[in-house]
């Protein structure tokens, strides 16, 4: 909790979030005999504002200190909007195109934040590409040698739609499927600012 608290001051649990919530500090701490597979990735799914990003920067801060340090590092991993990283692939300078994409790809853990946020496809000089898909394939491919992780508000069948059935079959391999469903938590922050 005081990891929670650190990213988030004003963090709740919500009582229909507690299996999910519990799921994850299992697969934290690499409890093999939990609900989801330590060697995998997170996709955090579910409905707009129940702080699946939050949950994301919680994960990582909890995961520093729990999980294994590797040759003296702790486990870290890069948090990046997939808008940004859209935004790498279309810059029209030299560093743009699959060279400011490279990054993404090589990164030994990366979450990639709104998935289903980016535009599809996006271009650059008239080239046209589904950037994430593409990340995604290459990060398949090494899959065990790299970790991701991703939140989307997207459902299962949108994310096959925007992505296809070859990547959304890689996403079993890749990743434990986590739902965080229910109403927004910023329901109660509009109200603050409205009085």
């Amino acid at each position: 909790m005081q990891c929670a608290v650190a990213v988030c001051p004003g963090f709740t649990v919500r009582e229909e979030m507690k299996p999910a919530y519990n799921d994850i500090v299992h697969w934290a701490v690499m409890d093999y005999d939990g609900n989801l597979d330590p060697d995998k990735g997170l996709l955090i799914w579910g409905d707009i504002g129940t702080g699946k990003s939050t949950m994301l920067k919680i994960i990582r801060e909890f995961c520093s200190l729990v999980r294994p340090h590797i040759e003296g590092n702790r486990y870290y991993f890069r948090i990046d909007n997939v808008i940004d990283v859209c935004a790498a692939y279309a810059d029209e300078s030299i560093y743009g195109g699959y060279r400011g994409i490279r990054q993404y790809i090589d990164s030994p853990r990366q979450a990639f934040d709104e998935l289903g946020s980016e535009t599809l496809p996006t271009g650059r000089y008239g080239n046209f590409e589904n950037v994430m898909q593409y990340i995604f394939q290459s990060r398949y491919d090494n899959r065990y040698h790299q970790f991701t992780h991703a939140t989307t508000n997207f459902t299962i069948d949108q994310i096959q739609e925007a992505y296809g059935e070859r990547i959304y079959d890689r996403f079993k391999e890749m990743f434990n499927f986590v739902a965080l469903r229910g109403k927004t938590f910023r329901i109660n922050t509009q109200k603050n600012m409205e009085k």
